[in-house]
C-alpha cells in the first residue's frame, strides 16, 4: 500500500463546546495519511494517476472552515468521510486534528485527536437461529449489528424457515441475509461478530449443529480473503439456499438457488 502524506495544513474553523468559539474562530491544524494500492502515477508519470492534492485540500478546507460542530473527533470523522469520497481509488485515510489554541487551563502544544478511517464497502452477512426463540435471536442481533460504529445503510430480507444442513436431527431454522456499509476492517468485524455471537449465548459444541444465533460473513465488497480464520466470499453460500434465497433480495447473484433443502418464507421484509 502506497502512502501520501499532506501534512500540517492550517484552517481557520468554528469547532468547540463554547459559544466565543464558534463565534469568533481559532486555527486548526490538519494532517493527512492517505493510503492507495499501488499508485499507478509511479509508472505512468500522469497526474490523472495518483490522487488530486488539490481537491483533497479544498476539500478540508470547505469541512473544517464550515463546521459548526462540538469535537474536533466529529470534525475528524467528516474530513475523513469527505477525503474518501474524493477519490474511489484510496484505501484508507489517518486524519489528525490539531487545536492548538484549545481553551484548556495549563501549559500545552496542542490538543489533536487521529483517527483512521478504511473506504466503506457493502458487506452482506447470513443469519440464523434454531434454539430458543428464533425471531426474537435475529431481530437481536440485527439490532446489534445496526448498532456498531461505522455501520450505515442497513438492509434486511424476509426470514425464512428452512431445513437443517449437515445434522439434520434438529429444529429448523430461521434464516435471512442482512446488508449495509461499514469501514470497520473484515477481521475486526469478525471479532465484533463473534462478540454479538457470544452476547446471545452462542455455542459451538457440535459442528453445523443447533445454536441461538449464526453471524457469517458471505461478501465484503469485491474482496477475496483465503485465512485460516476468515474466508471471502464464503466458500458455501451458493450450494446453500438458506443463504441464497433471501441473499438474492439483497444482491443480484445471477443464479437459481439450489434445491438443496426445504426454504419457505416466514416473515416479508423489506
Amino acid at each position: 500500500m502506497d502512502k501520501i502524506t499532506l501534512s500540517r495544513m492550517e484552517f481557520e474553523g468554528h469547532t468547540g463546546c463554547f459559544d466565543f468559539e464558534k463565534k469568533d474562530g481559532q486555527k486548526f491544524i490538519i494532517s493527512l495519511d492517505i493510503f492507495m494500492d499501488r499508485i499507478r502515477g509511479c509508472y505512468t508519470d500522469d497526474l490523472a494517476d495518483t490522487a488530486d492534492y488539490s481537491k483533497i485540500y479544498e476539500a478540508c478546507k470547505e469541512i473544517v472552515t464550515s463546521d459548526k460542530g462540538d469535537l474536533i473527533e466529529h470534525l475528524a470523522q467528516k474530513i475523513a468521510d469527505g477525503v474518501l469520497k474524493t477519490d474511489s481509488r484510496i484505501e484508507k485515510v489517518v486524519v489528525t486534528v490539531s487545536k492548538p489554541e484549545a481553551p484548556v487551563k495549563g501549559i500545552f502544544e496542542t490538543m489533536e485527536v487521529t483517527i483512521e478511517r478504511n473506504k466503506k464497502e457493502f458487506v452482506i452477512l447470513s443469519l440464523g437461529s434454531n434454539l430458543g426463540n428464533r425471531e426474537e435471536n435475529i431481530l437481536a442481533a440485527e439490532e446489534a449489528l445496526k448498532a456498531l460504529p461505522g455501520v450505515e445503510g442497513f438492509r434486511q430480507a424476509s426470514i425464512y424457515e428452512t431445513e437443517p444442513v449437515g445434522l439434520e436431527e434438529q429444529p429448523y431454522f430461521l434464516n435471512t441475509c442482512v446488508g449495509f456499509y461499514t469501514d470497520i476492517g473484515p477481521f475486526e468485524l469478525l471479532d465484533k461478530i463473534h462478540v454479538i455471537e457470544n452476547d446471545l449465548l452462542r455455542k459451538r459444541d457440535v459442528h453445523w449443529g443447533p445454536r441461538t444465533i449464526d453471524i457469517d460473513i458471505i461478501f465484503y465488497g469485491d474482496k477475496v480473503i483465503m485465512k485460516p480464520e476468515l474466508t471471502i466470499p464464503h466458500p458455501r453460500w451458493y450450494l446453500r439456499s438458506f443463504v441464497t434465497v433471501p441473499l438474492r433480495e439483497l444482491k443480484d447473484v445471477g443464479q437459481d438457488h439450489p434445491d438443496d433443502k426445504e426454504v419457505s418464507l416466514y416473515r416479508k421484509r423489506g
